[in-house]
């Protein structure tokens, strides 16, 4: 509840003003009351009330002083100055002191009902949505720090809000949506993506206008259900976050929300790739990668699919073990590939190699010390590595492994990643048309600016020359 303070030095006025509306049914409740200027500076002080109303000639000290200085306290009050002089210049130095409205006596019910709405939707659309407290909304949260949410969704009045029903949207994307009259708390859940909470009909006022209206960078959005309880907010933003990369599923811009999925059948399918990279059987692992392929194009999977899918099919090639288990997040695969058809491309292209022993096998060396560690690095070369790393692998002196890839390969450990890396961006601009950033990033450079110099130094040309080189076939 907004509390109130009402200020007059006629009681009966006061007590007539608390009696005329019913103050909870508009979210207010009368926290206090002063008889003049002076005590009402006190009041504000000891109560931090929301909303103030003031007669405008009072003994000691004014209504009109009285905002002047409330004004100047730190603290976000509305004003509504109360009267019974029907006077312009009263009116029009009261609104310029910041009065957010001027009513006259005697009240008039339909007319302070009204102002109260105003107030309450000005309130509701202002109030800053603590971070604090946002932040244990989406953690997991009881005991204490359930006790301290439900007390400060209480003091924002989000309890009573939520119980008339709201819904969770999600936009990928830096920029903000345009967001409708009425409230509606904003959250930042990511690098580029927000999540908004908003009356069903305030979403569907918003989502109506088409996306002509939308900012250039917003991906995709999408909206979860409609929900009344608060312990239910972390689940539906969470639903309407995979909601949104459907875009990423789609392969275009849109609202979406939550398909009808089949796991059984991706568990079933990831299952058999997982046997048959293992049996080094390529036509099985290339006929169930197609299988899953046509569900994301069938609308039956979501970016939780792509997300297993990508990471478990890397595991399975290049055997990352348990510590492995998460190699890209939405967002990266996101920033990765343009959809998840790119995505499924590489995925077969990786298998195929890897199956078919093109090029990840690694060349034989005599060592058979050094052997398992050249097939490590040739195998997970588009990983951030170092010699540390390796020495780490495989209880080994950095210093030595860097003496065994001059005498085994004839170059250096950072020679040898960069010739693997550049070997691979070759074949990526030459078979699609991903983006010479997004190419970086997928073999490991991070620097666009760093792999274009080790590009040209191995190749003899720019990433972009040598595309214009070798067109697709």
């Amino acid at each position: 509840m907004y509390k109130v303070l009402i200020v007059d030095d006629e009681s009966w006025v006061v007590e007539s003003l608390k009696d005329l509306v019913n103050w909870e049914q508009y979210g207010f409740e009368v926290a206090g009351q002063a008889a003049n200027g002076g005590e009402a500076l006190t009041a504000i002080e000891a109560m931090n009330p929301d909303v103030v109303f003031t007669d405008i000639r009072m003994p000691e000290m004014n209504g009109l002083e009285l905002i002047r200085r409330g004004k100047t306290m730190g603290k976000t009050i509305r004003f509504v100055v109360v009267s019974g002089y029907a006077e312009f210049a009263y009116a029009q130095k009261a609104l310029s002191y910041g009065a957010a409205a001027y009513c006259l006596k005697p009240f008039d019910e339909i007319e302070i009902g009204g102002v109260l709405a105003k107030l309450k939707e000005s309130l509701d659309n202002a109030r800053p949505v603590r971070e604090d407290m946002m932040q244990l909304l989406l953690d997991e949260s009881g005991g204490r720090n359930e006790e301290k949410l439900l007390g400060m969704l209480g003091e924002q009045g989000i309890l009573q809000w939520i119980e008339q029903g709201i819904v969770p949207v999600v936009a990928i994307g830096r920029s903000e949506l345009p967001l409708p009259p009425g409230r509606v708390i904003k959250l930042i859940t990511g690098t580029a993506k927000t999540a908004y909470l908003m009356s069903e009909e305030q979403s569907k006022a918003m989502l109506g206008k088409g996306k002509e209206l939308w900012p250039e960078d917003i991906m995709g959005i999408g909206l979860g259900n409609r929900l009344t309880d608060w312990k239910e907010i972390k689940g539906a933003i969470e639903e309407a976050d995979i909601a949104a990369y459907q875009c990423f599923i789609a392969g275009k811009p849109g609202v979406y929300s939550l398909p009808h999925t089949k796991d059984t059948e991706l568990k079933s399918w990831m299952a058999e790739i997982h046997a048959a990279i293992g049996n080094k059987d390529s036509e099985i692992v290339q006929y169930n990668l197609d299988r899953i392929e046509a569900l994301f194009e069938e609308g039956a999977l979501t970016i939780r699919h792509a997300f297993q899918v990508y990471n478990l099919t890397i595991s399975f090639l290049f055997d990352l073990g348990r510590k492995e288990t998460i190699l890209y997040s939405y967002e990266q695969l996101v920033r990765l590939f343009k959809n998840v058809s790119e995505m499924m491309t590489e995925l077969k292209s990786l298998a195929d190699q890897y199956v078919q022993q093109k090029s990840a096998h690694a060349p034989e060396s005599k060592n058979q010390t050094f052997n398992p560690i050249l097939q490590f690095v040739t195998e997970n070369y588009r990983r951030d590595l170092s010699l540390q790393d390796l020495a780490n692998q495989f209880f080994m002196n950095p210093s030595y492994i860097s003496q065994l890839f001059k005498k085994e390969v004839g170059e250096t450990f950072t020679a040898y990643v960069a010739k693997l890396r550049v070997a691979q961006a070759c074949e990526l601009l030459e078979r699609g048309d991903s983006s010479i950033q997004d190419i970086a990033e997928k073999i490991g450079y991070r620097d666009y600016f760093y792999f274009t110099r080790i590009f040209k130094k191995l190749t003899g040309q720019t990433p972009t020359q040598y595309r214009e080189t070798h067109p697709r076939n």
